[in-house]
């Protein structure tokens, strides 16, 4: 679904991305780990479109999307997440997410999004995505109130509301207590059962791991290793340079 070949990317004299290729295969829950300043969130920023490569393709299901602009590129079904939760902080959680509602009508599954044709309906379907991210209670609140943990999960929930074919999630966990940590797996677990696929940045390696079918390794914006996460842990180079032993 998603071949990212050859991306370069420089600011000023310092290489952020350096002469990266990976693929993300459609239905599956791909990992990209690395230490900070690795390159993981510019390579993100030039998936999405936020950034432009130096040189180097882009394709997202056979098109080329390397000079798209970012709406361009979530028109299509990619859609991203960021380090940084904000949102609008002076509407409330419902309004964030009716804001980011792609479109009135709905074919995605389950208590997610569920065929609607009018704007009650889409009320509904976005108090089903709060409900399913544990926000609901919330709804009513405005955003600029929430923690940081829940704007984590709210960033999630907005990008839901974007229709997404496939989901660049930068450092979802970061920050999020165990419980919340738990429910966020099944939401990633559940939506690719009914056909997300994702590319998912963090440092929680347990997560990492316990979700994903492969792992990318960057750093100093190369890619230093790949595979399944049973040879991630246990490869050296990935243990000296990423954990640190």
């Amino acid at each position: 679904m998603l071949e990212v070949t050859n991306i370069n990317k420089f600011y000023g004299g310092v290489r952020a991305v350096e002469n990266v290729s990976l693929e993300v295969k459609k239905g599956k829950i791909i990992g990209l780990i690395g230490t900070n300043g690795a390159g993981k969130t510019t390579l993100f920023n030039v998936i999405s479109g936020f950034d432009k490569s130096d040189n180097g393709i882009v394709n997202l299901s056979g098109k080329d999307i390397t000079k798209l602009t970012p709406s361009n590129i979530a028109e299509l079904g990619l859609i991203r997440t960021f380090q940084t939760a904000t949102g609008f902080p002076r509407l409330t959680v419902l309004e964030n997410l009716l804001v980011f509602s792609s479109k009135n009508n709905f074919n995605f599954f389950n208590n997610f999004l569920i065929k609607q044709d009018n704007s009650h309906d889409l009320i509904e379907t976005a108090e089903n995505v709060l409900k399913n991210f544990g926000l609901l209670e919330k709804k009513n609140q405005w955003v600029g109130d929430l923690s940081a943990p829940e704007l984590k999960i709210l960033e999630f929930a907005r990008a839901i509301m974007g229709d997404p074919l496939i989901m660049l999630l930068d450092e979802p966990a970061a920050g999020v207590n165990p419980a919340l940590l738990e429910n966020l797996m099944s939401i990633i677990t559940e939506l690719n059962k009914n056909g997300v696929t994702f590319l998912i940045v963090d440092h929680n390696l347990r997560f990492i791991c316990e979700i994903t079918d492969y792992i990318y390794v960057m750093n100093d914006g190369k890619l230093i290793a790949e595979g399944t996460p049973d040879t991630i842990i246990n490869n050296e180079l990935v243990i000296q340079t990423y954990i640190g032993k």
